[in-house]
């Protein structure tokens, strides 16, 4: 069985928002210290925040499976190439025969196979659209 990352996005939620502000400090510290002390070695704190700040955007290219939401909607990759939803636009969800049925309010419809994933990740899956759909 094949099991799924679960990534929440969120200010309190994971170590991503302090690697970002980590490295919105270093981008500052480096580009103040560009303009003003052209020589210092602070300058190169600039290149170094580029990587800090772009690192939780990259990070969803390292699982082959993997759910990543907030309150407002989400991304899931399972299987498929990935698919962004939104929990606003989405009428009802079902889960039948090892698949996952997203029906939207326009009439459409998103389908994931949920083949060979592990019962518990099904489970929690189950878990975030109910607990967005009772909002």
């Amino acid at each position: 069985m094949l099991r799924v990352k679960f990534i929440e996005l969120g200010f309190k939620k994971n170590l991503d928002t302090l690697i970002v502000l980590i490295g919105i400090l270093c981008l500052v510290i480096g580009l103040t210290s560009l303009f003003i002390f052209p020589s210092s070695k602070l300058s190169s704190l600039s290149g170094f925040s580029a990587a800090l700040i772009m690192f939780p955007q990259f990070k969803g290219f390292f699982y082959k499976r993997h759910i990543v939401w907030n309150k407002m909607g989400g991304n899931i990759k399972i299987n498929t190439k990935s698919k962004h939803f939104v929990f606003s636009d989405i009428d009802n969800v079902v889960f039948e025969n090892e698949k996952l049925i997203l029906n939207r309010k326009n009439k459409s419809q998103m389908i994931f196979s949920l083949s060979n994933i592990h019962v518990d990740d099904i489970n929690r899956l189950k878990e975030i659209f109910n607990k967005k759909q009772l909002k």
